[in-house]
């Protein structure tokens, strides 16, 4: 099973980081991700990409 745990945002797709958020005002790590207080510049943490899509209101990945 894939691990698909990490760092999610909505904007206009879905947008996944599972490892670190970087950019001009943010930087968000893995390792630290109990530690942030969310959302941060709307990037969330979930333990899998399910989590992720019911939160957001998506509809189930489908795979092909």
């Amino acid at each position: 099973m894939e691990d698909t745990s990490g760092f999610y945002k909505l904007d206009g797709d879905l947008l996944f980081g599972p490892n670190e958020i970087i950019g001009p005002e943010i930087y968000l790590l893995r390792a630290n991700h109990l530690e942030y207080t969310y959302p941060v510049d709307g990037w969330y943490w979930f333990d899998s990409e399910e989590q992720a899509r019911t939160f957001f209101n998506l509809p189930e990945k489908t795979s092909n």
